[in-house]
């Protein structure tokens, strides 16, 4: 009988224990939650007009983290082979920083639209998409 008398307040202080954790864990969890970064980009769609074939063009997207925790661009990778990027890798809260596209325009010819996925640490979105448009125009042959 004393054996089932001092086991009680173990299990009972083991139960405590196991709540505070699990309490803690949880307040951890919304407290990450609040603590997020926001991709914010002003216009995520950008139209070039007429350009000559053979060109390379390029645009200079702005973006912004407006989130309350750092933001990290894990890559920019672009739908083809004729597109590259270069961009800002980290971002602390609202801190702007730059995603440039560049296009090859060779071989292309009327309207054309490339884009790149941007791959961010952003839950929310973390997988967004820059367009680029434009008219591409054969070169006159002399």
């Amino acid at each position: 009988m004393l054996k089932k008398i001092t086991l009680i307040p173990i299990l009972i202080l083991a139960l405590a224990v196991t709540a505070f954790a699990q309490s803690q864990a949880e307040k951890k969890d919304s407290a990450d939650a609040k603590s997020a970064p926001k991709l914010v980009v002003d216009n995520p769609k950008f139209e070039f007009g007429k350009v000559k074939e053979g060109e390379e063009i390029s645009h200079v997207f702005k973006i912004k983290n407006e989130g309350t925790a750092e933001l990290t661009i894990i890559n920019v990778s672009p739908a083809c082979g004729c597109t590259a990027s270069d961009f800002t890798k980290t971002l602390a809260p609202g801190q702007e920083g730059s995603i440039t596209l560049s296009v090859k325009t060779a071989g292309m010819n009327g309207w054309t639209e490339r884009y790149a996925d941007v791959i961010s640490n952003d839950k929310a979105q973390a997988n967004l998409k820059l367009w680029v448009k434009m008219d591409v125009q054969k070169a006159e042959k002399n």
